[in-house]
């Protein structure tokens, strides 16, 4: 996009400026459209200019997520009292994801987040204010889980209602009034009497009740305040005063989340599966194993694949750095297609399951 662009010649190309113009992509357009060559685009520079300063998109998002968490604010000495403090941080947690959605599906719902001294301080603010109840870590890190769970969830439910409705270009209000007959038809049978006092009675429309986040965090930290009041010789329903802090049950099912945590891809890995999975993607890269070719020669090595989605997942390969573009200049200008030092990597692995395929195949 033109209006995207800004003059790289003219205050040089730095790491900092490559980070803060990919927020402010992801801002106007989402993560999903994010890629090396948008921002190279945006910042009127070449593709493999980028590459000197970040290695891929994958850390250039890691990136992105330590920079606008450094935007929330954590002032010294700090507001007096635990709930004062939380009530801080999860304000600028959340007031962040409403600036930055994006945010949200990297670090809501993982044990695996980027990790930098920014996301770590948001952890430590939390701590901190609690520390002094006499609570071991495990306790105090399982108060820290409730209170952001419950921010990250708040914001993911904004986040994906804007997302519905610029996908669909339909309102939560029109929604409810396209689904209204439906809905009349289940509260006529009488079982839902409570749900039913939530609907205008003579035009059957729903009365939407904003999702009000300051409610909902005053319930969270009030319920953290019964826990950090009550005697210390009552133990609670699910923390137990000795050892990890955690009761019976969830020592066995987070020993099971652990186990099954071990079996499961890295996030490097995830990632690379989830860029290798997509169609046509490892047979590209299996022709360019053999060697240099041009645009006609992969039409012709790989039958299906039509030029559009070639051009495409062409595009994708050479923003992860797996391929490089040569341009001979003419006449006639010849233009070819060869695996970068991090894709000619991928070689063994491709002549190995090229290797099984065969064999598989002489088997059956």
């Amino acid at each position: 996009m033109e209006g995207d662009r800004i003059q790289g010649s003219r205050s040089g190309l730095g790491l900092d400026r490559i980070v803060r113009t990919a927020i402010r992509l992801a801002d106007a357009d989402g993560l999903g459209t994010l890629s090396m060559r948008r921002v190279a685009t945006a910042l009127g520079a070449g593709v493999m200019s980028l590459y000197r300063h970040v290695p891929g998109k994958r850390q250039l998002v890691n990136l992105m997520v330590e920079t606008v968490f450094g935007e929330i604010r954590y002032p010294d000495p700090g507001p007096a009292g635990w709930r004062a403090r939380i009530e801080l941080s999860a304000r600028g947690e959340w007031a962040m994801y409403q600036r930055h959605p994006w945010v949200l599906p990297i670090v809501a719902g993982t044990w695996r987040p980027p990790l930098g001294p920014n996301v770590l301080a948001n952890f430590e603010w939390v701590l901190r204010a609690v520390d002094g109840f006499g609570l071991d870590r495990a306790t105090m890190t399982q108060l820290y889980f409730t209170v952001s769970d419950y921010v990250q969830g708040a914001a993911l439910y904004v986040r994906n209602e804007a997302e519905d409705e610029r996908r669909t270009g339909v309102s939560a209000e029109q929604w409810w009034a396209a689904e209204s007959a439906t809905l009349a038809g289940l509260l006529r049978t009488g079982r839902f009497p409570l749900v039913s006092g939530l609907f205008d009675p003579a035009t059957g429309a729903p009365t939407l009740v904003a999702k009000d986040f300051e409610f909902g965090l005053r319930r969270v930290l009030d319920g953290i305040e019964v826990f950090l009041t009550r005697p210390r010789s009552q133990p609670g329903p699910t923390v137990i005063e000795s050892g990890t802090g955690f009761s019976a049950n969830q020592i066995t099912r987070l020993g099971k989340v652990t186990e099954a945590a071990d079996r499961s891809p890295s996030p490097p890995a995830s990632a690379a599966l989830e860029l290798l999975g997509r169609r046509w993607t490892l047979e590209l890269l299996f022709v360019l194993s053999h060697g240099e070719a041009r645009f006609s020669d992969l039409v012709e090595a790989v039958p299906g694949l039509s030029r559009r989605v070639l051009t495409e997942r062409l595009r994708q390969l050479a923003d992860e750095n797996l391929l490089r573009r040569r341009v001979v200049t003419g006449p006639p200008t010849r233009i070819s297609y060869a695996l970068t030092e991090r894709g000619a990597g991928l070689r063994g692995a491709l002549a190995e399951i090229d290797a099984w395929a065969r064999n598989g195949s002489a088997r059956a």
